[in-house]
C-alpha cells in the first residue's frame, strides 16, 4: 500500500520511485527476501511523516527493521501453516502429523509458533523504546542427518540396462541436498533446485532453500554454487528472460543475477495465492511449452486462488497450469484432480503434443483432450480412464522424451520416467491412436537395490545422456511417517548420469553468443536439447528483435516441421502471423496440421478467419486434427464457437475426441445457451442437437462413497482398485474386501499395521507401509465400504451406519492398529 501511494505522489516522488520501481539503494535482497535498506526506510519514512503531517522523523533503530521481518515470517508460518490439512483437515489421523523425534505433533508446532510471536513483539517494543537486553529469536538446531551410503557406495547398487552405463556428476559434496527439480541453462549448465526444508521448517526457522548451479565437464560437476538461497519450499526451477523461474512454496518467483557474480540479487514476485495444504503437492516441475508458455502443476490439497490482470485464476485440487508471460494469462486445467490427484511434471514432444505424469499413481497422461478453457469455472469429467498411459507396477513423477544420436535409435521419441516409490528409472515408447497415444514399457533403464534412491526428476542433458534427479531419502510416504522422524534425511542429493556405452559424442553449441539468426538457424538441430534450448532463447529475446529476425527467416524456410515451430515462437511473443497460420493449416502433414489448428483458436480474437478454419478442421481426414479443432474451440469467444465440436461429432470417433467434445461442449455453454436456436450448424439439424443433448444432460449421480473413496483410498490402492504390487494391496477380487465386514470396519477405525497377504500375494513385507486410522465418521466409513464392496468387479452387500457405531462401541477407545492375526476371524 505504501509503494501504490508513493508511485501516485505528486509531490517527492521521484526521491523514492523512478520509471515505477524503487530507486537504486532503497531497496536490497537477502535470504529475508526484498526490503528497504536503512536509507529506504528514512526515505519512506519521511514520506509517510509528511503524509500525516508530522514534521520529521528518528533516526532508524539498528536491528529493528529485521525484527520485524522475524516477526512477520513467524506469524505468516503461524497464520497460513503448510501443511494444514494434517492438523487441521481431512488428513488430520494420518501419521504424518504425529510426533517423532522429540518434536510435538503438528497442530502442536503451530501452536508453538504463539510463544515466539510473542518474544518477537518483545522484541519490536524494546527497540522501538530504546530499550536493551532483549536477544534475537533464537533458531531451531535442525534434525542429525542419519547414516547413508556414499556415491561410491550407492553406485554398487545399481543396475543398468544393457549398453548403458552411469556415473555419478554431483553429490552433496558439490551442495546438492534434497533435490527436487533439474533443469538447464543455455550455457549447458545443471541447474538443481534443492528442498532441505522438506517436507516442513522446524519450528520458527527461516527459510532455507536454495537453487544451485553446476557447471559441468566430461558430465561431471566441477563448479557448484547458490544461485539463490533463502526460499521457503523449492519445487521447480527453469531458466528463462536472463534469469530463473522458480516454484517457492505459494509464489512463482523471477530471481535474477544483476551484478554479474553468479547469485541473484533481483527478485519478483510473478504470481501468488498457489495453495499450501500440502507441501508434496506444492506447484511443482516448470519448464517452456512450444509457444513460450510456462507450464506447471500442483497436486490434490493444493487449492490456488491466484490474482491476475484477467481475474481471478482458480485450481482447486490436482491440474496443470499454463502462464502467458508476456500477458499474465494463467489458465488452470483438469481442475478437480480430475487426470491424477498429484500432477507432476508437463513435457511436449517433437509435434507439439503434451503430456503430463501423476505423481499419486503409475499413470502418465496425453494432455491434450482436457486442456479446454473454461470461463465459468466448469469442472470436467473424470479424464484418468481415457487419457492415461505409460501404465507400470508403482508410483513414478516427472517425464522428458529421448532425441539424441548419443542414444540408441530404439530410444528416439521415448519417454523417460522417475520411479521414485521403486527406486528405478523407466523408459517407454509411445505409439499414435487414433486422435491419442498408447504406451509399451521398455526395460527398466536403470535399478537400485538401495531403498533410499529416490529418483524424483528427469532430463535430458546437453551430450544427450539422461541425468537422474536423485532426492537420496529412505522415507519417501508423506502420510505413513512423522514430518519429523528422525530417519528422514537432511543433508543428502545425487545427481546421476546415464549414457550409452557406444553413443556418438555429442558437444553443445555456444548458444549464449548467438543472435536471432544464429539461434533460428538451430531449431533444425538433430539434438532435442539443442532446440528446446534455441527456442527458449527465442521466447525471452525483445519482441521487435526476434520477430524482425523469424519474419526474414520463414520467407526463407520450406520445412513445414520448422514452420510449426516459427508459429511457436510468434505466439510467444504475442505476434499473429495469419498467411503463415493458413499456409500450414493447409499442410499435408497431419502434425503440423493439428498444431496450427491449436494456434487458430489461441489466436481466434485477433484473426476474423479463424472460426471457419477451426469449422473446416473439426472435420479433418485425421483424427488428431479434429481433436485439436475441438479443445480449440473453447479459445474462441462467440456462440458460434460451439458449432465446432457440433461439426467433429458427425465425423469419426474416438475415447479423445468423445471426451473432449464433452468437455468443450459443456464449457461452452455460457456463450451459446441463450441462442442457440438461432445457430445455424451448416443446416443440419443433427449436429444442432447434439449440442443441446450434450449442454442439457445432467451429470451422473456417482456413488456418496466415491467421493470418500477419491480423497482417502484412492492415492494407495489406485483409481481401478488394483493398488501397486507388493506395497498396497488390491481391492478388487479382495477376499478381505467381500469377506467379514468387521475386519474392513475395525481396519479403517484403527488402521492395519500389515503384512497382509491378499489373493496369496504379500503385501508390505519388503516396503512396509502401514494404513493409517481414516478418522472418518461411522457415515463416511459405511459408505466408503459399501462402494468398495460393490465396485472393482466385486459384488457385496452394503455396510450400514448402525453396524459402524457398533464396531465403534465394541473396540472402545482403541488407538493402536491393528495387525493382521488380530482380524483373521476365529476357525
Amino acid at each position: 500500500l505504501i509503494f501504490v501511494d508513493l508511485v501516485g505522489a505528486k509531490d517527492g516522488a521521484k526521491e523514492v520511485v523512478e520509471g515505477g520501481r524503487l530507486r537504486d539503494g532503497l531497496a536490497g535482497m537477502t535470504s529475508d527476501g526484498i526490503h528497504l535498506t536503512d536509507r529506504g526506510l528514512r526515505v519512506v519514512a519521511g514520506q509517510m511523516a509528511s503524509g500525516l503531517g508530522m514534521a520529521s522523523v528518528g533516526p532508524a533503530v539498528e536491528g529493528l527493521e529485521r525484527a520485524i521481518l522475524t516477526k512477520n515470517r513467524l506469524w505468516a508460518q503461524c497464520w497460513r501453516p503448510s501443511n494444514w490439512n494434517f492438523a487441521y483437515g481431512d488428513r488430520a489421523n494420518q501419521p504424518f502429523g504425529r510426533p517423532a523425534g522429540g518434536q510435538p505433533e503438528l497442530k502442536g508446532a503451530f501452536a508453538a509458533h504463539r510463544g515466539l510471536l510473542a518474544e518477537a513483539d518483545a522484541r519490536i517494543a524494546a527497540l522501538a523504546l530504546g530499550e536493551k537486553g532483549i536477544g534475537e529469536v533464537k533458531e531451531p538446531a535442525g534434525v542429525v542427518d542419519q547414516k547413508v551410503l556414499t556415491p561410491e557406495e550407492e553406485l554398487e547398487t545399481f543396475t543398468v540396462a544393457d549398453g548403458y552405463e552411469v556415473s555419478l556428476v554431483a553429490s552433496e559434496e558439490q551442495g546438492v541436498v534434497k533435490p527436487v527439480q533439474i533443469s538447464w541453462d543455455e550455457k549447458g549448465r545443471l541447474v538443481v533446485a534443492c528442498s532441505p526444508s522438506y517436507p516442513h521448517l522446524e519450528i520458527g526457522a527461516k527459510p532455507h532453500d536454495f537453487v544451485l548451479v553446476c557447471e559441468l565437464k566430461g558430465g561431471k560437476a566441477v563448479k557448484s554454487w547458490k544461485f539463490a538461497e533463502g526460499m521457503t519450499m523449492v519445487n521447480g526451477v527453469e531458466p528463462g528472460d536472463g534469469g530463473m523461474y522458480v516454484c517457492d512454496y505459494d509464489e512463482l518467483v523471477y530471481l535474477r543475477d544483476v551484478d554479474g557474480d553468479g547469485r541473484a540479487d533481483e527478485r519478483r514476485v510473478v504470481m501468488s495465492g498457489f495453495g499450501i495444504g500440502d507441501t508434496h503437492q506444492l506447484i511443482n516441475s516448470i519448464n517452456h511449452g512450444d509457444e513460450g508458455s510456462l507450464w506447471l502443476s500442483q497436486g490434490l490439497h493444493v487449492r490456488s486462488y491466484v490474482e491476475t490482470p484477467w481475474g481471478i485464476s482458480r485450481l482447486d485440487q490436482s491440474g496443470l497450469w499454463r502462464l502467458r508471460p508476456r500477458t499474465l494469462r494463467l489458465d488452470g486445467y483438469f481442475n478437480g484432480a480430475r487426470s491424477s490427484h498429484n500432477c507432476w511434471g508437463v513435457v511436449v514432444d517433437d509435434e507439439g503434443n503434451i503430456f503430463h505424469k501423476g505423481g499419486d499413481r503409475p499413470t502418465g497422461y496425453y494432455s491434450q483432450p482436457g486442456l479446454f478453457r473454461s470461463a465459468n469455472g466448469f469442472v470436467g469429467d473424470d479424464y484418468d480412464r481415457v487419457g492415461g498411459i505409460f501404465q507400470t507396477d508403482v508410483k513414478s513423477v516427472a517425464i522428458d522424451i529421448v532425441g539424441s544420436k548419443a542414444l540408441p535409435k530404439e530410444a528416439q521419441g521415448c519417454a523417460v520416467i522417475a520411479g521414485f516409490m521403486a527406486s528405478k528409472v523407466e523408459m517407454h515408447r509411445m505409439i499414435g491412436v487414433g486422435s491419442g497415444f498408447r504406451s509399451e514399457q521398455l526395460p527398466i533403464l536403470l535399478r537400485s537395490s538401495n531403498p533410499a534412491f529416490r529418483p524424483v526428476d528427469v532430463s535430458q542433458g546437453p551430450d544427450g545422456a539422461i541425468y537422474v534427479c536423485d532426492f537420496y531419502n529412505p522415507i519417501i510416504g508423506h502420510y505413513q511417517a512423522s514430518y519429523r522422524d528422525p530417519k528422514r534425511d537432511k543433508g543428502h542429493g545425487r545427481i546421476w548420469r546415464i549414457r550409452a556405452k557406444d553413443g556418438v559424442a555429442i558437444e553443445a553449441p555456444n548458444l549464449a553468443a548467438m543472435d536471432v539468426a544464429g539461434l533460428l538457424g538451430q531449431l533444425g538441430s538433430e539434438e532435442r536439447w539443442t532446440r528446446y534450448q534455441a527456442g527458449r532463447l527465442l521466447f525471452w529475446k525483445p519482441t521487435g528483435e526476434v520477430v524482425k529476425g523469424l519474419d526474414e527467416w520463414v520467407a526463407k524456410v520450406t520445412d513445414e516441421g520448422l514452420l510449426r515451430r516459427a508459429l511457436g515462437i510468434y505466439e510467444a511473443h504475442e505476434v499473429v502471423r495469419p498467411e503463415l497460420l493458413k499456409r500450414l493449416l493447409g499442410s499435408k502433414n497431419g502434425a503440423v496440421r493439428g498444431y496450427a489448428t491449436r494456434m487458430a483458436g489461441m489466436w481466434a480474437d485477433r484473426v476474423p478467419e479463424a472460426l471457419g478454419w477451426l469449422r473446416e478442421r473439426a472435420a479433418d481426414e485425421e483424427a488428431r486434427v479434429r481433436l485439436e479443432a475441438v479443445v480449440a474451440s473453447t479459445y474462441v469467444g462467440k456462440a458460434e464457437a460451439v458449432e465446432i465440436p457440433a461439426v467433429a461429432s458427425v465425423n469419426g470417433r474416438d475415447k479423445w475426441i468423445d471426451y473432449a467434445l464433452v468437455q468443450s461442449v459443456r464449457a461452452l455453454k455460457p456463450q451459446w445457451q441463450g441462442v442457440v436456436g438461432s445457430l445455424d450448424f451448416g443446416g443440419s439439424n443433427l449436429q444442432k442437437e447434439f449440442v443441446k443433448k450434450i449442454g442439457g444432460a445432467v451429470a451422473a449421480v456417482e456413488h456418496p462413497g466415491k467421493a470418500t473413496y477419491d480423497a482417502v483410498c484412492l492415492n494407495c490402492h489406485q483409481a481401478n482398485g488394483k493398488g501397486l504390487v507388493g506395497i498396497y494391496p488390491p481391492l478388487a477380487g479382495s477376499e478381505w474386501v467381500v469377506g467379514e465386514k468387521s475386519a474392513l470396519m475395525r481396519m479403517l477405525l484403527h488402521g492395519l499395521a500389515g503384512p497382509i497377504t491378499v489373493k496369496g500375494e504379500p503385501y508390505g513385507t519388503g516396503n512396509p507401509i502401514p494404513m493409517a486410522a481414516s478418522g472418518l465418521d461411522d457415515e463416511k466409513i459405511a459408505s466408503v465400504l459399501s462402494y468398495v464392496r460393490a465396485n472393482f468387479g466385486n459384488n457385496a452387500g452394503a455396510v450400514s451406519v448402525e453396524e459402524v457405531r457398533e464396531q465403534r462401541k465394541k473396540d472402545g477407545g482403541r488407538e493402536r492398529l491393528w495387525s493382521v492375526g488380530e482380524l483373521v476371524p476365529e476357525k
